[in-house]
């Protein structure tokens, strides 16, 4: 079987990714990393949309770079959907960049890195933020990893229970802590698993559809990190049927993207 021997309804299975980057980051050349070459491959691998935050706003001024996710939201209605990033360094910001973005068409949700921020997601410093979150019903993708350090399953299990109405995407779902991660969304319905740099790990998809359910599965790649065909290779030949990779691959992003933004 080849991926275009996977057909729904008699269409090839087409793909959101929830989970995107933009522009340069220093010490490494990504060659699709500006918006115009995104748009070329997402048109050359059949993308129908990328939701993403871009570097300038997760390792530099989140004023910089989430103008710089709405201008590429804005140019790319439809494909381009966009994160407002939280950096809980600069507390005096947060409000004043939510209030500016969220809301706004195209605009998806929250994206946070604790890890990058050297900031817990328990931290106080994020209250504002989650309270919004929750009181708003709103996507928060946040970078997780393992099972400790300020972003693992036992800090996103406490985020769960306090913000039920939070839809939270465990970004990397919570790599290497597979049994909690999937417990997690196998327990809340708000806690979705992301599968980027997951996905390559054998059975791992499967796992996560036979304990949590296809419908709490998200498609994700981390582009222009890395190439976004491998992980959908990786989906489209796991030991699922055509209706769980249809849920992971666009259903379950279609449905959260279009309740977030209608």
């Amino acid at each position: 079987m080849s991926l275009g021997d996977l057909l729904v309804n008699g269409e090839p299975i087409r793909f959101i990714d929830m989970h995107g980057h933009l522009g340069p980051f220093n010490g490494i050349y990504l060659p699709d990393a500006m918006i115009d070459r995104m748009i070329a491959g997402m048109d050359r691998m059949g993308m129908e949309c990328l939701v993403l935050s871009p570097h300038s706003a997760l390792a530099g001024d989140t004023r910089e770079g989430n103008r710089e996710m709405l201008d590429a939201v804005q140019r790319f209605p439809g494909r381009i959907y966009g994160y407002c990033t939280i950096n809980p360094n600069f507390p005096a910001d947060m409000a004043s960049e939510m209030d500016a973005y969220l809301g706004r068409p195209g605009v998806a949700g929250i994206k946070i890195h604790p890890a990058m921020h050297a900031c817990p997601v328990t931290d106080d410093r994020y209250t504002p933020m989650w309270e919004r979150a929750h009181a708003e019903r709103l996507l928060v993708l946040s970078h997780t990893w393992g099972n400790d350090g300020g972003c693992g399953a036992s800090d996103m299990r406490k985020i769960a229970e306090r913000y039920p109405d939070v839809r939270l995407l465990l970004g990397h779902s919570c790599y290497g802590a597979w049994r909690e991660a999937i417990a997690l969304a196998a327990e809340f319905p708000n806690v979705y698993l992301e599968l980027t740099a997951a996905y390559h790990v054998y059975g791992l998809i499967e796992w996560m559809c036979r304990d949590a359910g296809s419908k709490k599965v998200l498609f994700g790649s981390d582009y222009p990190w890395f190439d976004p065909m491998a992980p959908v290779g990786c989906v489209a030949f796991a030991r699922i049927t055509q209706d769980e990779m249809q849920d992971i691959l666009y259903d379950n992003a279609r449905r959260l993207l279009d309740e977030q933004l209608k």
